[in-house]
């Protein structure tokens, strides 16, 4: 399990757990991330690798910023790609600013 990734997000007005699980992938698919939108619950498989952890993690968020935006069918080739280039956007680059406000 990680201690690394967070245990929430806020999407819209609804709060996401995220929690981690054993053996997702062993389902036949090659399923490694899975998202409930009745229970806000994102579920990332415990046995991947960290870095891994962290691209699966921003796929099943893409899902849930989709569904709360409406979008209630999406297709996985493009969340899969946008989640790909998200994470990486997310990783080599600092976000603070974006907490900041104005005036300081």
């Amino acid at each position: 399990m990680s201690d690394n990734l967070p245990k929430s997000f806020r999407i819209g007005s609804v709060d996401y757990a995220v929690k981690e699980v054993e053996g997702l992938h062993d389902s036949g698919q090659e399923l490694l991330g899975w998202i409930a939108y009745c229970d806000t619950l994102i579920r990332i498989d415990s046995d991947v690798s960290e870095g891994r952890k962290k691209n699966v993690l921003i796929h099943e968020l893409l899902h849930a910023m989709l569904y709360e935006a409406g979008y209630d069918e999406q297709e996985e080739e493009m969340v899969r790609r946008l989640g790909n280039v998200m994470t990486q956007v997310l990783i080599d680059n600092d976000f603070g600013f974006m907490r900041e406000k104005e005036g300081r």
